[in-house]
């Protein structure tokens, strides 16, 4: 028996299948993801320069994650990722199940439906700077807002956290799962619907991110979150592995 893309075997997610019986085959699961409390837990990436090689004026950036959270019944934002500070830096983030991303105060869109409602959804973030709209923002594979100001990035050795704000004290850390976390130095918006799947994470090898943290799968040693693609590790902070790590993915 042959088949491809086969996607499902026992209710696990199984992308890229080539060939099976007696033959190799190469399969893609997801069954974890990493839950944050939303008081300090996070995940320290490195700094900007360990994804980025340029910071002119043609820099193009793409960020795709999944997650599920509820109302906080807060209003501040909580911080899917950022790098520098919301004044200028690379921020996505929700607030009051509204989600944002950009790279400045300046230069940010944001959806207009809310997403905090206990489901699971994919979001993709671009930045093209030379592009006709700059920033762009897709919430399950649905282009939801867009800005079209430009400006150069000035992110010099800033961290790059997954979960909190990287400076300042009006963000505060993100309450929930994040799952499949990748970042491109490269305009995927031709991309939104491969990367997307109808709503099933998929095996972004493919499609060449410069770092994808797989959350939770292809963990070997606590706390590091391995990055699948190169050898910018993630270093999970402020909680163990057992509480952090769980069973909980989009659907397959």
């Amino acid at each position: 028996v042959t088949a491809t893309d086969v996607n499902k075997i026992d209710g696990v997610a199984l992308i890229g299948v080539s060939k099976v019986g007696g033959q190799t085959i190469s399969l893609f699961s997801n069954t974890k993801s990493i839950l944050f409390d939303g008081t300090n837990d996070y995940i320290d990436c490195g700094t900007y320069d360990d994804f980025f090689s340029s910071r002119s004026p043609d820099t193009k950036m793409s960020l795709s994650f999944w997650f599920k959270t509820s109302p906080s019944g807060d209003a501040h934002p909580k911080s899917f990722f950022s790098c520098a500070n919301y004044s200028n830096g690379l921020n996505g983030y929700i607030k009051s199940g509204i989600v944002y991303f950009g790279t400045s105060s300046s230069t940010i869109t944001n959806s207009t439906s809310t997403y905090d409602d206990g489901n699971w959804h994919h979001c993709l973030g671009v930045w093209d700077n030379l592009g006709t709209t700059p920033t762009r923002l897709w919430i399950d594979g649905v282009l939801v807002g867009t800005d079209t100001s430009t400006r150069v990035p000035d992110f010099t050795e800033k961290p790059f956290y997954l979960g909190r704000e990287t400076g300042g004290t009006w963000y505060k850390c993100y309450g929930g799962n994040l799952d499949e976390f990748a970042v491109w130095e490269d305009d995927m918006s031709g991309d939104v619907a491969t990367i997307y799947n109808s709503g099933t994470p998929i095996d972004l090898t493919s499609l060449s991110p410069v770092a994808w943290y797989r959350m939770g799968d292809e963990i070997t040693s606590w706390p590091t979150i391995p990055d699948q693609i190169g050898s910018n590790d993630g270093t999970a902070a402020n909680e163990d592995e057992a509480t952090m790590v769980v069973d909980d993915v989009p659907p397959s």
